[in-house]
């Protein structure tokens, strides 16, 4: 098995460097669509609020895989998406899996967003208000900050399924690191060695994951922080008051 697992490394860093590609780009193009599609959701018109929640509705209910193949083999048909300046990009598998994953993951982060849009304090937009903050001002400084704090645990949910969602783009083509488990499996006729690989380095990105959210809401809350530095500070008189305790013969 070790010797097996030495052949295996090559393809499995291969595909697990597309998988961190997939999930890099994915995690920056979904909340840029999550955003709009949360405002629209609380917004005045009824047209915005009417799509915002078919969005949410449909990218929250429909598969993944569905989405994806719906966008892979159903682009193509599209004339005028054939003969536009994006054609040369859509027809890649790589982009079409971004988007897909990214429209399956922004319906999540469009409720996330909206509720966390909500939760703000009512009275710290009253009082910029009466400040005399602009409405943008009030989204960038008040609104935004708070709902960031406030929505950064499901958001960070919402990633680790992001991660784990990148398996599903082997179906067309796209040698992630699950493609790279079961082609090393169709050679070798070994299903452990492969695929418990795997799914270690899938549990090995997960943390990676859950350690930067969990940095990013300690910087975010002052509470979290203010009790970090606590629980350093007392770590560190611990270890002084050690070093200084008389040894005992």
């Amino acid at each position: 098995m070790p010797s097996r697992l030495l052949e295996a490394l090559p393809l499995l860093w291969q595909g697990t460097r597309v998988t961190a590609a997939l999930f890099f780009w994915t995690a920056l193009l979904a909340p840029a669509i999550a955003l709009p599609v949360a405002l629209a959701r609380d917004s005045r018109s009824t047209a915005s609020r009417r799509f915002g929640h078919g969005f949410i509705l449909f990218f929250r209910g429909a598969p993944l895989l569905v989405v994806l193949f719906l966008l892979y083999y159903g682009l193509p048909q599209v004339n005028a998406l054939r003969h536009s300046a994006l054609w040369p990009l859509l027809r890649e598998p790589f982009p079409v899996a971004v988007l897909a994953l990214a429209l399956n993951s922004a319906g999540f982060q469009a409720e996330i967003m909206a509720g966390a849009l909500r939760a703000v304090p009512l009275a710290e937009v009253e009082a910029a208000t009466a400040a005399g903050f602009s409405r943008w001002q009030i989204f960038r400084l008040i609104k935004l900050p708070n709902a960031a704090r406030i929505g950064l645990r499901s958001y960070g949910n919402e990633l680790v399924f992001i991660l784990k969602g990148t398996a599903v783009v082997s179906f067309i083509t796209i040698r992630d690191l699950m493609n790279a488990a079961t082609e090393i499996y169709s050679r070798t006729f070994d299903p452990i060695t492969p695929l418990v690989s795997a799914g270690l380095i899938y549990l090995a990105m997960v943390a990676a994951v859950a350690a930067v959210v969990r940095t990013m809401e300690r910087k975010l809350d002052p509470l979290l922080r203010a009790a970090w530095r606590g629980r350093r500070s007392a770590a560190v008189m611990v270890a002084i008051s050690r070093k200084l305790a008389p040894t005992v013969h």
